[in-house]
């Protein structure tokens, strides 16, 4: 373990996803040392180190890495982008942090995981939606005697407009795919239907069976405006349920959460309710703590310092990308697919 304070770390990449949602994070970690930012643009990436005091500023990846002595490196920006310089690093054995997809394709994703075992090195995917305080709050209660067994998962989505299937699931589903993995485990098999009622217009809902033995569906569609995203996760177990709405709030719903006698009311249960704390919600006009952004880089840093085992890795990354190469299969097929053989 190391006794170094903090990691560190250059960030790759200076688009609006990344200084907008990420890089605002940063101030906020004690164990992520920003010693570079890189980006092809100059300007941006002059504009990103005067705004979050990163000391060097570089266009272009090998420049970096033959001046700047890393711990690790961050990467967000178009997904060949991700796949392409995320394999830049790890032959350097830099273990590495990117922005969801891994790659474009299964394959691509496959070979980042090969890459990264053959140089002794690993990497983690930018699924904030494991790290965000509702989703770890669900997580502990469902590993609770109180919860028991797993018996179903939903979970809903829509998005903005898409103009296909693929790219729809691609560089949004995945999020909700990696996060049904989180809470439920290992899909066995899936059966999807898709449809585009016009074009922009994506639609797919998803069965699946886990390797538990419980069921669980993706009901997912981009026939919204982004300005009115939104999701909703349930997950049942025995004789009590969970409740995420977008990832910021949790609602327990058991027997043992009955908070009132509620003599004389023909009352059929009560609930807990879960808030993460205004406090921290809010910061950085984004609440980037309650989506997950802040936890996913603060575990990364961690990771690199030895104080965690890395989460939502380069496997998980490829296994979300199996069953997404799945559901596209089964949808166009009108047959059940193991993500197994995909």
């Amino acid at each position: 373990m190391s006794e170094r304070a903090a990691a560190r770390i250059a960030f790759i990449g200076a688009g609006n996803h990344a200084t907008q949602s990420l890089y605002p994070n940063i101030a906020h970690l004690p164990e992520f040392d920003l010693v570079a930012v890189c980006d092809l643009d100059a300007g941006r990436a002059e504009h990103a180190a005067r705004r979050f005091g990163a000391p060097r500023v570089f266009t272009d990846v090998a420049a970096l890495l033959g001046e700047v002595e890393l711990d690790g490196a961050c990467v967000c920006g178009p997904a060949e982008m991700h796949h392409q310089v995320g394999l830049q690093l790890l032959q350097r054995g830099l273990p590495v942090w990117m922005e969801k997809p891994p790659a474009l394709d299964l394959a691509g994703a496959r070979e980042l995981v090969a890459c990264a075992a053959e140089q002794g090195t690993w990497g983690m995917v930018g699924f904030m939606k494991r790290f965000a305080p509702a989703s770890l709050v669900a997580k502990e209660y469902m590993a609770s005697p109180e919860f028991g067994a797993l018996s179903a998962l939903t979970l809903i989505h829509s998005s903005g407009p898409y103009d296909d299937l693929r790219r729809m699931l691609l560089f949004n589903g995945i999020h909700f795919i990696d996060l049904g993995r989180y809470l439920a485990g290992e899909v066995e098999e899936l059966f999807a239907y898709a449809l585009e009622r016009h074009p922009g217009a994506q639609a797919a809902s998803v069965t699946f069976r886990f390797a538990s033995g419980a069921v669980g569906q993706l009901n997912m569609n981009s026939g919204h405006a982004w300005s009115h995203c939104w999701d909703t996760v349930y997950v049942s177990g025995e004789n009590c349920g969970v409740l995420l709405e977008g990832c910021r709030a949790l609602e327990i719903m058991t027997p043992a959460g009955r908070f009132a006698e509620g003599a004389g009311l023909e009352l059929y249960g009560w609930g807990r309710t879960y808030e993460v704390s205004g406090n921290l919600a809010g910061w950085a006009s984004g609440g980037h703590y309650t989506r997950g952004y802040c936890g996913e880089l603060a575990h990364y840093a961690r990771a690199l310092l030895g104080q965690v085992e890395p989460r939502a890795t380069l496997a998980d990354g490829a296994a979300d990308m199996a069953i997404i190469e799945a559901i596209l299969e089964s949808a166009a097929s009108g047959r059940p697919v193991s993500p197994a053989r995909a």
